[in-house]
């Protein structure tokens, strides 16, 4: 196991970066996250993430000490459980976290090459958006593309909130969503926009081929703009008196429909 740096200062370079990980500003000028947590951070091992060091606390490091023997070639940094959780951004610090790159991803290879992939214009809540993400990467879907003005991916909400699955599936930021959307249908990919005006039942649709399926902000959502380049318009039908669903569910509900199709054109 390589070596283990103690650090009892909040004032240590280390510490420092990585308290500012916590927000956007920070991130952007490290291109790195934060993870924090055994499961998260054991599933960003597994997928392959690019982890520059581990914080650990005295009282992990004292149980977890098999964890740590299996992964030699990272530095890690031991702090008292005091620092540890003034560094932490959770009420109940598990004692580990990791600094990890940001991912970087190929976009134009990306747009050319998905069969199907969920667009998310100015979408706000980090809940949402992780719930989102968790349901694109569990049906299989290929990418996960945000307007500029959504909440940022790296959010650490939004990271516990996908459960790790922000390492199964590309999530990436657009500059020109627009743009993005028309290249997407350049590539014979449908652009199905979850929207009640002429739109049809989305088991009526058919939406079992290639295609991105767009959801719009929590409050106002999807824009005129971005309707008026959709192909076809989708929606849930509800037979309960709620007159709708969060942004979250009726995108896990959209993405399974585009599974469901998809499989049993396989079967037929």
């Amino acid at each position: 196991m390589a070596d283990i740096i103690r650090i009892t200062s909040m004032s240590n370079r280390i510490i420092k970066e990585a308290r500012s990980l916590g927000n956007k500003k920070g991130r952007k000028i490290s291109q790195a996250i934060l993870l924090e947590g055994y499961r998260l951070v054991r599933d960003a091992l597994d997928s392959g993430a690019e982890i520059r060091y581990f914080i650990i606390s005295d009282n992990f490091f004292q149980k977890e000490e098999l964890f740590l023997s299996q992964i030699p070639n990272i530095k890690k940094v031991q702090v008292p459980d005091e620092l540890f959780s003034r560094i932490s951004e959770t009420e109940s610090p598990q004692g580990v976290l990791a600094v990890a790159e940001k991912p970087v991803y190929d976009k134009k290879y990306i747009i050319s090459s998905i069969k199907r992939a969920i667009a998310l214009e100015n979408i706000q809540d980090p809940g949402n958006l992780g719930t989102i993400i968790r349901s694109a990467d569990a049906c299989g879907f290929d990418a996960v593309f945000l307007s500029k003005d959504s909440v940022d991916p790296y959010n650490n909400k939004v990271i516990r909130s996908t459960m790790g699955s922000l390492f199964h599936i590309p999530v990436i930021v657009v500059e020109n969503f627009i743009e993005t959307l028309q290249k997407l249908k350049s590539n014979n990919i449908l652009i199905a926009a979850a929207h009640v005006r002429d739109a049809v039942p989305c088991w009526q649709a058919d939406m079992s081929g290639k295609l991105a399926v767009i959801i719009g902000n929590e409050g106002n959502g999807i824009s005129d703009e971005v309707l008026d380049i959709a192909d076809i318009t989708v929606m849930i039908p509800m037979s309960g008196k709620a007159e709708s669903l969060n942004a979250s569910a009726a995108a896990s509900i959209l993405i399974y429909e585009c599974m469901r199709q998809m499989e049993r054109n396989k079967i037929c």
